[in-house]
């Protein structure tokens, strides 16, 4: 039997004010009103899947942090967007079983707050925005997608070090930040080179496709739902990935491309519909693995720390964060001595000046941990 993975990843940014788009949510206020509709019980429960499961949601949390001008009004400040989703539907994320995610809008050299880099070195903002997740809110998350899905070599390399999966690859797509024509126009999530990263190759990371439900840009069409049930034909199994913002109202959107897919759903019947997190869906492309959760483990000795996990991670060394004591965050890199492939030593003398030191690993299956420690 046949399966295709529905995947709604929502770039969860919070309200955006432009004076020349009345479509757009300007306020918290208008942006809940719209979100209480996606979190209601009649609309997970009003379009079912082939096991008679609610639909779910990826939600990629943004932080707006970085910037030095602030055009669109966007809620600045470390965990501002999140913070406000978990406080309000946090019980909800969970018993849906949606997943939180990470977005991330590249700083531009401007600092301008309504641009994004296409330069991954124009700012290192990422590794602060992390750290303090780490830190602050024991989150390290799995999945990515870029801002603007603006992606080069530089940015492929370090996703392909940290996320096990990305949702970033837009293909067939061009427009004037990110050129996606010569990507993989295929619904099957792939590995890619971490250089030449629209291509195959032999890099850390699982890329899936997804495409504007409807943009300014792109609309999904009948042609690419056709192509994803063909694709789950033939293949066995497909992931179909659509993205939208939640600074929209957007339910009767989502709703109409439910219905369509299980209009089409009626001429491929050998074909099985199922909602999948971000996560879960490109899983599926991976072997089970049962057995003990991953686990991180801490341990000071004369001079050094010890770092270790129960098994396996993506990571090669975990991410180790830091606040200091002037409140400064930073991610250690240098000095992390690999023992063995779930083992780490680091000299004690990296953290003269620490607060707080936060340790985070990820693998494939799903799982996180993350240990905050005192000094």
């Amino acid at each position: 039997m046949s399966k295709l993975f529905v995947v709604f990843c929502m770039d969860t940014e919070g309200p955006c004010d432009d004076p020349g788009n009345s479509e757009l949510l300007k306020d918290w206020k208008e942006v809940d009103f719209a979100m209480d509709k996606l979190f209601s019980e009649d609309f997970r429960s009003k379009y079912r899947d082939s096991k008679g499961n609610k639909f779910k949601i990826g939600w990629f949390f943004l932080t707006w942090s970085g910037f030095i001008t602030n055009p669109r009004n966007r809620d600045f400040g470390y965990h501002k967007v999140r913070d406000h989703y978990l406080n309000r539907w946090g019980r909800q994320i969970e018993s849906y079983g949606d997943e939180e995610c990470w977005h991330y809008h590249h700083p531009p050299r401007s600092g301008v707050g309504n641009e994004w880099s296409s330069d991954w070195l124009s700012s290192c903002e990422y590794k602060t925005i992390i750290s303090r997740q780490i830190i602050e809110r024991s989150w390290f998350p799995i999945c990515f997608r870029a801002g603007g899905t603006i992606m080069d070599k530089n940015l492929s390399q370090w996703v392909d070090k940290w996320f096990p999966f990305d949702y970033t690859n837009r293909a067939p797509l061009k427009f004037p930040e990110m050129d996606w024509s010569d990507g993989i126009n295929s619904w099957q999530p792939y590995v890619p080179d971490p250089v030449e990263f629209k291509k195959k190759g032999s890099g850390n990371r699982l890329m899936a496709r997804c495409m504007d439900l409807l943009t300014g840009t792109s609309v999904l069409s009948d042609e690419d739902i056709i192509q994803a049930f063909k694709e789950a034909t033939s293949e066995g199994k497909a992931i179909i990935s659509v993205f939208d913002h939640d600074y929209r109202d957007i339910e009767k959107r989502i709703c109409d491309f439910l219905n369509k897919l299980q209009k089409f759903n009626k001429d491929f019947e050998e074909v099985k519909l199922e909602y999948k997190s971000p996560s879960e869906a490109i899983a599926q492309y991976l072997p089970a693995q049962e057995g003990k959760k991953l686990r991180l483990s801490f341990k000071s000795t004369e001079g050094k720390f010890e770092i270790e996990t129960n098994k396996d991670i993506h990571q090669n060394i975990p991410w180790i964060a830091m606040e200091d004591k002037k409140g400064l965050y930073s991610q250690i890199e240098k000095g992390v001595n690999k023992i063995s492939a779930s083992k780490w030593e680091i000299n004690k003398d990296n953290f003269l000046n620490a607060k707080r030191i936060g340790i985070a690993v990820s693998n494939n299956h799903m799982e996180t941990d993350v240990l905050t420690i005192k000094i």
